[in-house]
């Protein structure tokens, strides 16, 4: 390296020093792999402003010749320097000024010479009708230079560390690429229509334009989404690679259950049991996921899943993941399963089931059901609800306690299509969205702060009916810094204790010891007390029929599906509800989201506009399957990359993958997490 740097000119001396600084200031090998180190958005800094435009909403950048430099110094050692620049091109220099202020900077007096002409960026401020800008990115303009790196064109903006700064690193990566153009391996095929991966990294950096910001992002967030394919198509393709033999069926449980079932099953729940019974009969590994809306009735199809695992006389297990819920599954099951022909039991960390007895058994359990010493013999199917709340490593740990077991996963959230070929690219997807009969209408009424008393009175008038009422509360009381916070469920329980009477309202929260959460849930389902203040707590696992209202407080600070969570906690005997959102914050933007959900019960649509508003979140990690937070692809704008690349990655694993090192990550990664299965 000596030898060759002695080759270089000064110029590229000193930009390959700085470089090899800055890389490993951020802990790269050499300064070659800075052409990674991508920018996290891009600003347009060409767009000039004239002070006669009035007074901007944002930054903006314009141009001038300095007109007065003045350093203002006061006791302490503060100081101020002033610097006023006419703004406009050097025909206008005596036209409307703007002035740059720099605080406790006495060296920024000598930055600017009168008759300098100077570029800022800045936020601009009307003080006693003069428009300042307090530390403002600034640039020399002198004539011959060469382009500008910070001002005056799409500027890069880069994440940065400890001892580091924007003008710094953009300098250095700016005379870096001059000198030395980055050499980018490709990792992924040619995309027709698409730049090379060298091309979009290069453009990335320092752009000419938006568009060719939008260009270059679009195949990095191509880029992104195909690794994201792949390696769920792995999964799948390491999936169907397993064999299982299955066991002869011993007994007949299923067909007798159907018949005595005292309702009809809808067409979506028949059609998803046949679903069931099909991959049950394949000699690879059931793995489905069950999605469907509140109360379109998960329970049962888990429950003609559950009996098929007991019919070749194996153990089954459902796996939830809180004791309430678990407590709520083993009641359901015990009242829609055949009575005397089989056990139920319940094992959480404060009960374990005793040895099994002559009746085939379905245990249901939270996490303790993969701890190490929990065992589950010749366990052959496995449930899990809720599978949202769970890591991919408890999911493996679960099934681990079986010999290469069927996986049903459950969730009562609605995944829009996009979150479908995101998440489970390696799942096979059945979906509920027919409801039982029997469903009470919801119906969903918003309402601001002012209405709140108006709300708590016409409560007590149906309690005094013998409505029975959630009150949900989005914060519990020690998490509330402001005192004049009013978003403490316990604030609003005491409150409510005084207008309906004590005896008469309970509170629930998360922080409860799992046997105190029981007891009030069972108060409140057989009608000891009327009104149950909660956190979302109650947003699973609860099932109270009787329960026909509920307010939501502060809903602003909650999203939509979860808020449609809540609202299918009421309504489920057959009777209408009503669902009050209390908007307290949040402006129009939250009451036209609050207003959406006032108008739609599907669920379906509920999670797209969700989605829509939020974005997403992580997914393939170890610790969530949530959705995955992208550097660069943007959904659901960004859907028909996603399936493309989707469709690109199907071809990759059928012609010959290997090629391409970018997919070997992906690969041995998606094959790792099939491990313990």
């Amino acid at each position: 390296m000596a030898d060759g740097r002695l080759a270089l000119t000064p110029e590229k001396a000193r930009a390959l020093r700085s470089a090899e600084g800055l890389a490993s200031k951020l802990g790269f090998l050499g300064p070659e792999e800075l052409a990674g180190y991508l920018p996290r958005r891009h600003e347009d800094r060409r767009q000039g402003w004239h002070p006669r435009e009035g007074l901007p909403e944002g930054p903006v950048h314009f141009q001038g010749t300095v007109t007065r430099s003045k350093l203002n110094r006061w006791r302490g050692r503060r100081c101020m320097v002033e610097v006023d620049l006419a703004v406009g091109d050097e025909k206008e220099a005596l036209g409307d000024s703007v002035r740059l202020v720099f605080y406790n900077l006495p060296f920024m007096a000598r930055a600017f010479p009168e008759g300098k002409r100077v570029a800022a960026y800045g936020r601009i401020e009307e003080k006693k009708g003069i428009f300042v800008v307090a530390h403002p990115e600034t640039e020399t303009i002198e004539e011959g230079r060469e382009e500008g790196i910070h001002l005056d064109r799409v500027v890069p903006v880069y994440p940065l560390t400890e001892g580091l700064n924007q003008r710094r690193v953009r300098s250095i990566l700016y005379h870096y690429f001059k000198h030395f153009p980055p050499k980018v391996r490709e990792a992924f095929p040619p995309v027709q229509d698409m730049p090379s991966r060298q091309q979009a990294w290069q453009t990335f950096h320092f752009p000419d334009t938006l568009r060719e910001v939008e260009i270059a992002r679009r195949r990095l967030a191509y880029e992104e989404l195909l690794g994201i394919q792949f390696s769920l198509k792995v999964r799948r393709s390491a999936r169907e690679a397993i064999r299982v033999e299955r066991p002869e069926k011993t007994r007949d449980l299923v067909q007798a259950w159907r018949e005595s079932l005292p309702w009809e099953m809808t067409g979506d729940q028949i059609k998803v049991c046949r679903e069931i019974d099909e991959d049950l009969k394949l000699a690879r590994p059931m793995h489905r996921l069950l999605q469907g809306d509140v109360g379109s009735g998960k329970t049962l199809v888990a429950a003609h899943a559950l009996l098929r695992g007991l019919e070749s006389g194996s153990h089954v297990a459902l796996m939830a993941p809180t004791t309430l819920l678990v407590e709520q599954h083993a009641s359901s099951l015990r009242k829609i399963m055949p009575k005397g022909v089989l056990e139920i039991v319940t094992w959480t960390s404060d009960s374990k089931p005793g040895p099994a007895g002559l009746f085939p058994r379905i245990t249901v359990g939270t996490h303790a059901l993969f701890a190490e010493k929990t065992r589950l013999s010749r366990l052959s199917l496995c449930v899990i609800d809720e599978q949202q709340r769970f890591g991919v490593k408890q999911r493996a740990a679960f099934l681990a306690k079986g010999e290469r077991p069927d996986l049903l996963v459950l969730t009562a959230t609605p995944i829009p299509r996009t979150y479908n070929l995101l998440l489970h690219g390696d799942l096979d997807v059945s979906l509920l969205q027919e409801m039982p009969p029997g469903r009470g209408e919801v119906k969903t009424h918003v309402r601001d702060s002012s209405a709140v008393e108006k709300i708590w009175a016409h409560l007590k008038d149906r309690v005094q009916a013998g409505d029975r009422v959630y009150v949900v509360v989005p914060r519990l009381g020690e998490d509330v810094k402001d005192p004049a916070d009013e978003a403490s469920v316990k604030r609003t329980y005491e409150q409510l204790n005084g207008i309906m009477g004590k005896g008469r309202v309970a509170l629930l929260h998360g922080r409860m010891k799992e046997e105190e959460k029981l007891t009030v849930l069972d108060r409140f389902r057989t009608g000891v007390i009327s009104v149950l203040v909660a956190t979302t707590v109650v947003e699973v696992g609860v099932d109270v029929p009787e329960a026909n209202w509920m307010v939501i407080d502060h809903a602003d600070r909650l999203g939509l599906s979860q808020l449609h969570q809540l609202r299918g906690r009421i309504g489920r005997g057959g009777v209408s509800g009503n669902c009050v959102l209390i908007q307290r914050a949040g402006g129009a933007p939250a009451r036209e989201r609050l207003d959406f959900l006032a108008n739609h019960r599907d669920g379906f649509k509920v999670a797209e506009e969700d989605f829509r508003l939020r974005g997403p979140g992580d997914i393939l990690g170890d610790d969530q399957s949530g959705l995955p937070r992208f550097r660069h692809a943007r959904l659901p704008s960004d859907l028909p990359l996603l399936q493309k690349a989707q469709e690109d990655a199907r071809h990759l694993l059928a012609d010959g993958w290997e090629s391409w090192s970018g997919l070997v990550e992906a690969e041995s990664r998606a094959r790792a997490d099939f491990a313990a299965n």
